[in-house]
């Protein structure tokens, strides 16, 4: 399959753990793993140690999977800064920091990698750093439960999307968790291709080609993402969405003993990936780019796309072809205009006037820049439901009567934006 092809087949120069030796999951401060040894996580499902990827002799500190697919990586810790022999080293210092060392000779402490932390070590706790079961490499104290932790690699996540990794943004430390692609199969380096949580307005996933936006998956709309089909059903996995004012995030967890991975490959595909044990194969479960109608603005402005039409774009009711030439040469790009002016509130002779219209099956608009619409239920703790749309809705009335847009709104009494000045005149409306 795709997903393997990926990995699996560059994965040649993985290290085994040496023949009587017993594998450890965890290891202390001032311990190390040097090129040939490696971590194993207590279920064995996953490992950690060096490795060359394809047709490449750099070396790379990475975690794979053992129980199953062996050789197929999901992290790679020194992606940008590779070791060119076998001198390296993976080391826990006391203050809870992983460093990476390599060279030969004078220059073998060189440090290649290092791990950042927000959180500093308290007091003489010993630190010691462990590979979980999940594929998370996670640094702590060695009494504590992981509750509190020092460091983990799900903070930093390459090409792989696991279960309980969080994609979206931390508002405390700043830290945003992305996927990137590999370069090429020889090379985990980041590539050209990405998908970030966008937090600029109602969340969504957006998936990049450098700075050109490929596709989205729509706001999450209190069941799932708007643009993906229904997950109502799913018995392997199942969803999670958290916003509040400290982080939000997207993430998903297995129902079953499935084994499912996400992967964005190094040629921009979002693949979602299960292990079929009878086969000891990866099987293509789903595939973010549902269809042609997911590329971004196929259809420009005012343009619908559908999947059962061919050619697959159309102008809403009320516009037509802003360019008729390109439009009628398969280039949508430009959109449509509207065919007449708007008539808002004026009836005429017939009784027809403009007004809103229902549109159903469509994936949301780009929601990006669209904060002043967002209910406060939504924006504080996450929570969607029909309110929401009844709040957007009116923000959006107000907008149309005043002429104004509401993030955009000043006025020389106050600083508040539209909707708090039309509350404000309301009150003042009421008390006099």
């Amino acid at each position: 399959m795709e997903g393997q092809s990926t990995h699996t087949f560059f994965f040649i120069a993985l290290i085994l753990l040496p023949s009587g030796c017993t594998a450890l999951d965890t290891i202390s401060a001032n311990q190390n793993i040097k090129d040939g040894n490696t971590l194993v996580s207590a279920g064995e499902m996953f490992e950690l140690g060096f490795f060359s990827p394809g047709k490449s002799k750099n070396r790379y500190v990475g975690i794979w999977y053992k129980k199953i697919s062996y050789g197929t990586v999901v992290w790679v810790a020194n992606r940008e800064t590779p070791i060119a022999d076998r001198s390296g080293m993976l080391k826990l210092s006391r203050q809870g920091k992983l460093v990476i060392l390599g060279g030969r000779r004078k220059a073998r402490n060189t440090v290649v990698w290092s791990s950042n932390s927000a959180v500093s070590v308290q007091g003489n706790d010993p630190v010691v750093v462990q590979l979980l079961d999940t594929g998370n490499l996670v640094v702590c104290n060695k009494n504590s439960t992981h509750q509190n932790l020092i460091w983990q690699s799900f903070d930093f996540p390459g090409d792989t999307f696991l279960p309980g990794m969080k994609l979206g943004k931390d508002f405390v430390t700043g830290l945003q968790r992305s996927i990137t692609s590999w370069k090429s199969p020889d090379d985990p380096s980041i590539g050209a291709f990405s998908n970030i949580h966008d937090t600029n307005g109602y969340p969504q996933t957006l998936g990049w080609h450098g700075e050109v936006l490929l596709g989205r998956l729509g706001p999450w709309n209190g069941l799932g993402f708007s643009g993906f089909p229904s997950e109502k059903g799913n018995q392997i996995y199942s969803s999670e969405f958290v916003m509040n004012e400290k982080e939000i995030y997207h993430r998903y967890a297995l129902k079953s003993s499935v084994v499912l991975r996400i992967i964005l490959t190094w040629d921009g595909k979002t693949l979602f990936l299960h292990w079929i044990e009878r086969i000891k194969e990866w099987a293509l479960y789903a595939n973010a780019a549902v269809d042609s109608c997911d590329r971004f603005s196929l259809c420009g402005p005012y343009g619908i796309c559908s999947i059962n039409k061919h050619p697959p774009c159309n102008c809403m009711q009320g516009f037509e072809p802003t360019n008729p030439e390109e439009w009628g040469a398969s280039d949508w790009v430009s959109g449509c205009i509207r065919k007449k002016p708007l008539n808002c509130g004026n009836e005429n002779e017939d009784g027809d006037g403009d007004g809103f219209w229902k549109i159903e099956g469509v994936k949301v608009p780009d929601t990006r820049r669209s904060c002043g619409y967002i209910s406060p239920e939504y924006a504080v703790h996450g929570r969607f439901s029909i309110k929401s749309d009844v709040f957007s809705f009116g923000v959006m009335v107000l907008e149309i009567i005043s002429g104004k847009k509401n993030t955009e709104f000043s006025h020389g009494d106050h600083r508040d934006n539209l909707l708090g000045h039309f509350y404000k005149a309301d009150e003042d409306h009421l008390s006099g």
